[in-house]
């Protein structure tokens, strides 16, 4: 009797569906599963017919037949099960006679399995399968499995295929996987995937693979590392894709914007060539980047014969096979640029050349020698290496009488038009100053000749005439930076300042005059603007800072006097320099 009470409470236990049937096949026991899976009471279902709940109405074809069973046989199979209130689910059925002592068949046990979800779950899987399949397919993706453990490698037909094989045609072994492996990439993938499987981790690769007839193909690798229970490392899997294609475009394009990157800096680097020597040294660094582009496959030279170079063929050295519209387009507009270049800098050479043939001309004449008064000077002229002639002068003459004539001038602008200028200009005035070297009248000519002869053009000057007896000096001005005087006491006087218009503005006009006397050991300073003017400070400051270092400087030699205030000029601004002094003794 107890053992009846254990096996019962087993059976209302277990998990399935269980129901016992007579030799008539109606239901004479129902566990606590089969009335929850059946939705109805344990009473309810007794006493009804087992085949009510499996075998749906009017279903000629059912397969399930109890008879079969109580005639002592098993079935088993999946059965659409009815609920009473008419609701159908799938079941996993098993349906075993139940013999008596002797063997004779008193009925059946029906044990059943709501199998609704699991059979979805299956067929969701298979659908999942078969749409991966046909992705992989569409994606034209191949798919591999390495097991570590027997050393082997699964390969599909599909990625096959991808590394140039046949169906069938990989052994299956890491090694003839790693065979494949470019030579230049192998020693960065097998870091990669060793990384990844220390790391139990998954891993991109992107190479270059050999097929079987030694064709050169990229194929891009998406792996994950497979792991055991306790976490090591199994192998890995993953899929892959041939990307060849997409390498050469993307390769068409990085050499394409390589191509005018280097065209642009090019450009900008011939502009900046003044001199042959850059242009050619802009030329062989612009075609080592063209090697680097060409990655070896076409030889590339510097002509010996430069100045023959009319199109890219002049670069050739040698060519493993024929250039691409792309590549003698970079070439033939790299002899363009360059031919350009050469030209405008033989061009500037022998402008070059003429402006220092021409400023070595214009070196102002020796300074006299005046009993009563040390002279000294410094010049230099402004601009860049086709304007490195200036439009400043000075003259220093010794009158007829004795006395010491001083002029200073500027014309507006540098290079070679201003020089010109600057040379008519400075010559009429040294004539001017033989015949009446009164600054008045020496600047009342030289207005009447820019009015005449040079009237676009912008000139200021300051004229001074010296008695060496009285010390009487007479100063005329035309919009002239202000001449300087320091007393052996170290104070300063600026001459003329914000008087007069430059040079040619107005015609017959009647110019004022400054005069002071000069003692023993006073300084007469005559500057041009590039001495006071900067980007840093107004040009009342300049004339400060210029009446501060003549008082400073006041007791040395005199050149060293007028370097020290050349000093002050402001190197940025690439204005001529000019600087006149005179000590009375």
């Amino acid at each position: 009797m107890l053992r009846y009470i254990d096996e019962l409470q087993l059976l209302h236990a277990i998990r399935l569906a269980v129901v016992a049937t007579d030799t008539d096949g109606l239901i004479t026991f129902v566990n606590e599963a089969a009335a929850d899976l059946y939705a109805d009471r344990a009473e309810a279902l007794l006493g009804r017919d087992v085949a009510a709940l499996l075998v749906p109405e009017r279903d000629s074809d059912f397969p399930f037949v109890l008879d079969e069973v109580l005639a002592g046989n098993t079935w088993r199979g999946d059965l659409p099960v009815r609920r009473p209130g008419g609701e159908t689910f799938l079941a996993a059925v098993s349906a075993t006679p139940v013999r008596d002592r002797d063997d004779v068949v008193i009925g059946a046990v029906v044990v059943a399995e709501d199998m609704t979800e699991v059979r979805r779950a299956e067929a969701e899987a298979a659908a999942s399968e078969q749409r991966l399949r046909l992705a992989h397919e569409a994606a034209e993706l191949g798919s591999w499995h390495w097991d570590m453990a027997s050393g082997t490698t699964v390969w599909d037909e599909q990625l096959e295929g991808i590394y140039g094989m046949p169906p069938g045609g990989f052994d299956g072994t890491f090694e003839a996987w790693e065979a494949t492996l470019h030579p230049e990439d192998h020693d960065r993938i097998m870091a990669v995937v060793e990384e990844a499987v220390a790391a139990r981790s998954s891993y991109v690769l992107r190479n270059r693979i050999f097929w079987p007839d030694g064709t050169v193909r990229w194929i891009e690798a998406h792996g994950k590392v497979t792991t055991d229970e306790r976490g090591a490392p199994t192998g890995t899997i993953g899929c892959v894709r041939d990307v060849t294609e997409q390498v050469l475009v993307q390769q068409r394009e990085a050499d394409a914007a390589e191509r005018a990157l280097l065209l642009q800096e090019l450009t900008a680097d011939f502009v900046s060539a003044w001199t042959p020597a850059q242009v050619e040294t802009v030329l062989a660094a612009g075609l080592a980047r063209v090697r680097e582009i060409f990655r070896g496959s076409i030889e590339i030279q510097v002509p010996r014969e430069l100045p023959t170079v009319g199109d890219g063929g002049a670069f050739l050295a040698g060519t493993h096979r024929p250039l691409s519209l792309q590549e003698s387009q970079l070439l033939d507009t790299l002899a363009s640029q360059y031919a350009i270049a050469a030209e405008r800098a033989a061009l500037q050479a022998r402008t070059a050349d003429i402006a220092e043939q021409l400023q070595s001309s214009l070196a102002a004449s020796p300074l006299p020698t005046i009993e009563g008064f040390e002279l000294a000077a410094h010049y230099a002229p402004g601009g860049d290496e086709l304007e490195h002639v200036g439009g400043d002068w000075y003259d220093a003459v010794r009158t007829s009488e004795g006395s010491l004539a001083l002029v200073v001038g500027d014309v507006m602008g540098r290079g070679v038009r201003a020089a010109t200028t600057m040379i008519r200009v400075r010559a009429a005035i040294r004539g001017l100053l033989t015949v009446d070297p009164a600054p008045q009248a020496v600047l009342r000519s030289a207005d009447d000749m820019m009015t005449r002869d040079a009237p676009d053009q912008f000139v200021t000057a300051v004229s001074v005439l010296v008695d060496p007896a009285t010390g009487l000096l007479t100063l005329c001005n035309a919009g002239h930076v202000p001449a300087l005087v320091v007393h052996p006491d170290g104070s300063t006087e600026a001459l003329g300042a914000g008087s007069g218009v430059p040079l040619g503005i107005l015609a017959d006009l009647e110019r004022g005059v400054t005069r002071q006397h000069l003692e023993p050991g006073a300084l007469l300073v005559l500057v041009t603007d590039g001495v006071v003017e900067s980007r840093d400070h107004d040009l009342d400051e300049g004339i400060a800072r210029l009446r501060a270092t003549a008082a400073r400087l006041r007791e040395r030699p005199l050149q060293e006097l007028v370097d020290g205030l050349a000093g002050l000029a402001d190197a940025s601004l690439r204005d001529d320099v000019t600087v006149v002094a005179a000590r009375v003794r």
